[in-house]
């Protein structure tokens, strides 16, 4: 007993790690670029894409930040909508939006793996992953452009107002900072808690062997069901099988791609409920942060199964 709850305790200080130093920074970073007022001139780099969706200049901010932190990108988004700078509904929209740089940026470690292991093959499924993003931005940037109301204020020139200093700014962002952090720190450090717990009592190992089962029902080789099993391990474990099966000649290089990207749909359950949805509820609270992963995660695989069904079918992959 006493093993397993030093066991929890371990993995919940490790993932707070992970969790809250981003989070800390996201949040502080855009209390200086609104004391600092440069928060506009930076979020019109995304303004097309924001102005499209009819979304805030405050989320272009953000959208950009998620390039280099997911979690401070979306701990900026909640500090925005504590100030009601932006809606809830903005908040999902956005923080969805956001997952898109995510995606773009795990070329950092998919392709020296897959490009090494699969050649070819690799490369074309790290594409298919990013289309499967871009998808995803256009799907909820339509849907924000359908459901949100247009921004009556105008560029205006702004008035004369005297220069804050950067000192200025640290110190208004250290004052301004501390109540959103409070309120944000008293939801992640217990929702990590849980979920450490939940790990550790094997909840998402079953709920795994569950989706391995789950696999029988897309178009996939018998052989390629030691890829989908090893993907639950790691994407690397998935990919050295992958390539195993690759050069012995056991499958096609269309039948790997197509494989891989079945199990990336079965493997995103388990992940979005294990990482994504303890970010997420621990940034967003438990209602929004269970909505966004959910809608994020639905409409990211209903997306890879489509695009499974048109290689299957349509190109004849299967």
């Amino acid at each position: 007993m006493y093993d397993g709850i030093i066991q929890t305790l371990t993995l919940a200080a490790g993932l707070l790690g992970e969790v809250v130093p981003m989070m800390v920074a996201g949040v502080f970073l855009a209390e200086v670029l609104v004391a600092l007022k440069i928060a506009g001139r930076i979020a019109a780099f995304s303004r097309p894409l924001t102005s499209f969706a009819r979304l805030r200049e405050e989320c272009g901010t953000s959208f950009l930040m998620a390039f280099v932190s997911p979690p401070a990108a979306n701990a900026m988004l909640m500090d925005y909508h504590a100030k009601e700078l932006i809606t809830r509904r903005e908040l999902v929209i956005a923080a969805v939006m956001n997952s898109f740089p995510t995606v773009v940026m795990h070329w950092r470690y998919l392709l020296p793996v897959y490009v090494p292991l699969l050649g070819i093959p690799g490369l074309i499924y790290f594409g298919l992953l990013m289309l499967a993003g871009l998808a995803k931005t256009v799907v909820i940037m339509l849907f924000g452009r359908a459901v949100l109301t247009p921004s009556s204020s105008v560029p205006a020139i702004p008035a004369e107002e005297p220069a804050v200093t950067l000192r200025e700014a640290l110190v208004t962002a250290c004052t301004s900072s501390k109540k959103t952090l409070t309120r944000l720190l008293s939801i992640t450090v217990p929702t990590i808690v849980i979920v450490a717990f939940l790990i550790n009592a094997g909840t998402f190992d079953r709920l795994a062997g569950l989706m391995q089962g789950a696999g029988s029902v897309f178009p996939v080789p018998p052989e390629g069901f030691a890829i989908i099993a090893a993907q639950f391990g790691s994407f690397v474990a998935g990919a050295s099988v992958a390539s195993a099966l690759l050069a012995a000649g056991d499958m096609t290089w269309q039948q790997i791609v197509l494989t891989l990207l079945v199990g990336n749909v079965l493997t995103s359950v388990t992940r979005s409920i294990r990482w994504l949805g303890s970010s997420y509820v621990a940034i967003f609270g438990m209602r929004t942060g269970t909505e966004i992963m959910l809608v994020s995660t639905a409409l990211r695989n209903g997306i890879m199964v489509l695009l499974v069904a048109v290689l299957a079918y349509g190109f004849g992959w299967g």
